[in-house]
């Protein structure tokens, strides 16, 4: 997977699950190289 942003691999980024951080509501890795938050997308969401 690469990042959205730099294209850097995403390989070290580190993975943030659903509302971990407080406000997001979908899954994303923060590339490691420039930060930027590359949504996982079916991963850990609610389902309704």
């Amino acid at each position: 997977m690469e990042c959205e942003n730099c294209g850097q691999s995403l390989d070290r980024g580190v993975l943030v699950l659903p509302w971990e951080d407080g406000d997001n509501p979908m899954a994303y890795v923060r590339c490691p190289y420039c930060g930027h938050r590359n949504t996982v997308y079916g991963y850990g969401e609610d389902d309704d």
